[in-house]
């Protein structure tokens, strides 16, 4: 958990590699759904291309499925959901997490971060100008794609992003804090010294 360019998906990566799990992204997942032309992905498909969000119920019930795979049997990384108390009060009902960690930056670190953010327009994998170049300019390092860089990766709407994260995200982490579950690591270091914290918790 953490605020929009805290580095998740990053050090989930990096962590499902360490503990040999699946790092799952609720949004790789969606799309991986939509891809593959299954019933709850046509279904979510249809929620996407009307503009609106995909169900509560809809997203658990996608999640719930890829974590009977024979991939997380020993264990599993969740990045981007819950994202709002009524989606980790339905989580808990089925799913017993036991660790939540929650990487901690700044307002300012993020907007600085995702203003120089860009993304393969090809296999969409990302990388930050600054923390985590590309080996050549505007070219993905697996592909050989385009990286572009989000609409909505500008300060004004980072903020406005960072609003909505403070108001419904939080509480998720204080909720995980109170179930004594929640591990905060400080994530404005460099990938591999916030890498070596997350590290630790699990030694």
């Amino acid at each position: 958990m953490g605020p929009q360019g805290a580095g998740k998906g990053t050090q989930a990566e990096i962590l499902a590699k360490e503990l040999n799990i699946p790092a799952i992204s609720m949004g790789a997942l969606l799309r991986d759904e939509i891809a593959g032309g299954s019933e709850k992905g046509l279904e979510a498909k249809s929620y996407i291309d009307g503009g609106t969000l995909v169900p509560d119920d809809l997203a658990l019930s996608i999640i719930q499925e890829r974590l009977t795979k024979s991939d997380a049997a020993n264990g599993w990384i969740l990045d981007g959901f819950p994202r709002i108390l009524k989606q980790a009060d339905l989580f808990l009902e089925s799913v017993e997490p036991t660790h939540a960690i929650l990487l901690e930056i700044t307002d300012d670190q993020s907007v600085e971060r995702l203003s120089g953010r860009v993304q393969c327009n090809k296999c969409r994998c990302g990388f930050q100008l600054k923390y985590v170049p590309p080996k050549e300019n505007d070219k993905c390092d697996h592909c050989d794609g385009n990286l572009v860089r989000r609409s909505d990766d500008v300060p004004e709407v980072i903020r406005q992003r960072l609003e909505i994260y403070h108001t419904e995200t939080e509480p998720v982490a204080d909720k995980f804090e109170g179930m004594g579950i929640l591990y905060r690591v400080d994530g404005s270091g460099n990938v591999e010294e916030v890498a070596e914290k997350v590290k630790k918790i699990f030694e």
